[in-house]
């Protein structure tokens, strides 16, 4: 019955896991702001309750009778009690006190974050992200004693890194990113010159009313497959995918000036939600049956996004359908739309940044983070190794500028140290799925063309979104794709789309 034990636990930690998230997507889109420290304490209890279910003393009996008895499970059930086993290893690895603890700082942090940024105001929020960045600190070292053997982690960061993105080691990141950072700049300038020659952008020339971009949001979605009864769209200052499997929380922000820019945010979310949806759902409640982690989950979005959403026969297609809601402003033309969302240029803000300069955006905070983790740098150098960096990768200056330079991301606020990462190696497994997905099934391009994405989803489905966690990151791409991640494919998606 062990195992039968510890199936029950993280059944009830779902749970758990379920209230948080619904609470957490309120206190972002609903909640009133003199309610957030009551909703802190919420939080904050909810983390410690789960904390101390994982360390009850009969887990530990628990979980050695189900190692001795793997020959009666089922292949799914062995992938599941390995998931647990780490699970429950890094709960065990994390004092209750740092768990509210750092429940309490991100709350207040996060909180203090939304007004803090619109008034630029980094000397009150310094203090604030180095209490977070302390906490991250002493839960990395403690995650990294528990489990460095058994994980192999190098450093304090990858305890961080393997948080979110399971078996990723800044030993794999470095390489990819320095082959980035040394082909993305020659790129960047071949594709500037290109696009110097084209003719010149249109912008849009009238306000268009939430209410018609709400619409047109919603009829994208269905599009894309979104099953609004299990599901729901919303607003939010920064848009985000939340909730659970059959509970989908897609939120949007509207601009009535720009409305180009936040249709490929909600294609984006979009491509999250699908994915937490399209989960098993035979193993829905157990680790197993979760997703395989934010590189994963990025690659989905930007696979949305960047793959599908700004390829010329999906902008082609939806231009009707764009001109029907927003009007016949020419730049809601196709062909402007495609050479908008084609448009490179570096600019200081990573959500709107083209998917040629963004992963610079990403490396300058990955080695921000690795190096205030490693101690090699403080939360007070933040303002002006970030100016250096923007100024070396794209040649922007934010001194001064804290709202659209170091306070612009809600990640660190939020605790979400080593998350960054996620993104541009998403956008690396995203264009290697691409590549696969063409090879497997070829007329892929003119499906599209036709909106008639379902091949695509079942592919995708098939590959990724049914696995779950039964598969390593890395064996998880070999059965997609063929292949362990590399930056191959992302460098020639560049290349044949932009030169």
């Amino acid at each position: 019955m062990s195992y039968e034990l510890l199936s029950k636990t993280f059944y009830r930690l779902a749970q758990l896991g379920h209230a948080n998230a619904l609470l957490g997507w309120d206190q972002q889109v609903m909640m009133p702001p003199k309610a957030n420290q009551a909703r802190g304490l919420a939080l904050a209890e909810l983390s410690v309750m789960s904390a101390e279910i994982l360390q009850a003393p009969a887990l530990v009996e628990a979980f050695a009778a189900a190692n001795d008895r793997q020959d009666l499970l089922a292949d799914w059930q062995h992938a599941n009690l390995r998931e647990m086993r780490l699970d429950w290893q890094r709960a065990c690895a994390i004092p209750k006190d740092l768990v509210a603890a750092e429940a309490m700082a991100t709350n207040e942090c996060e909180h203090a974050w939304r007004q803090m940024r619109r008034d630029n105001n980094w000397r009150d929020f310094e203090p604030l992200l180095q209490t977070v960045f302390d906490l991250a600190k002493e839960k990395a070292q403690a995650l990294r004693a528990a489990l460095q053997d058994e994980r192999g982690y190098q450093s304090d960061y990858d305890a961080l890194l393997d948080i979110f993105d399971p078996g990723t080691r800044m030993q794999r990141i470095d390489p990819l990113f320095a082959q980035l950072k040394t082909e993305l700049p020659s790129l960047l300038e071949q594709i500037r010159a290109r696009q110097s020659s084209q003719p010149p952008l249109i912008r849009q020339s009238q306000p268009v009313a939430k209410a018609k971009q709400i619409e047109l949001a919603r009829e994208l979605m269905r599009v894309l497959g979104f099953d609004f009864d299990a599901g729901r769209l919303d607003e939010t200052g920064h848009p985000f995918s939340g909730g659970v499997s059959e509970d989908s929380r897609v939120t949007a922000r509207y601009d009535e000036d720009n409305v180009i820019e936040g249709l490929m945010a909600i294609i984006h979310e979009t491509g999250h939600a699908r994915y937490e949806a399209g989960l098993p759902e035979a193993w829905r409640h157990q680790p197993v049956g979760g997703s395989m982690g934010m590189g994963v989950h990025e690659s989905q979005s930007l696979f949305f996004e960047m793959q599908l959403g700004r390829s010329q026969v999906f902008i082609d297609a939806i231009a009707p359908r764009v001109r029907q809601y927003l009007g016949a402003d020419p730049a809601f033309a196709a062909d402007n739309m495609r050479r908008l969302y084609t448009h490179v240029e570096p600019g200081l803000i990573r959500v709107n940044a083209d998917e040629v300069t963004y992963p610079l955006h990403v490396i300058l905070r990955y080695e921000l983070e690795r190096d205030l983790i490693a101690g090699t740098a403080q939360v007070k150098d933040i303002p002006g190794r970030w100016d250096e960096a923007m100024h070396r990768y794209l040649g922007l200056n934010t001194e001064g500028n804290y709202r659209d330079g170091p306070m612009q991301d809600i990640h660190w606020p939020a605790g979400a140290i080593g998350y960054f990462p996620s993104y541009t190696l998403g956008a690396m497994n995203a264009a290697q799925l691409h590549a696969a997905l063409l090879k497997a099934v070829p007329k892929a391009p003119e499906l599209i063309a036709e909106l008639n994405l379902e091949p695509v989803f079942s592919w995708l489905s098939d590959n990724i979104w049914h696995q779950g966690r039964s598969l390593s990151y890395d064996d998880l791409m070999v059965q997609a794709t063929g292949e362990t991640l590399n930056s191959a494919h992302f460098l020639a998606h560049i290349r044949s789309r932009y030169l």
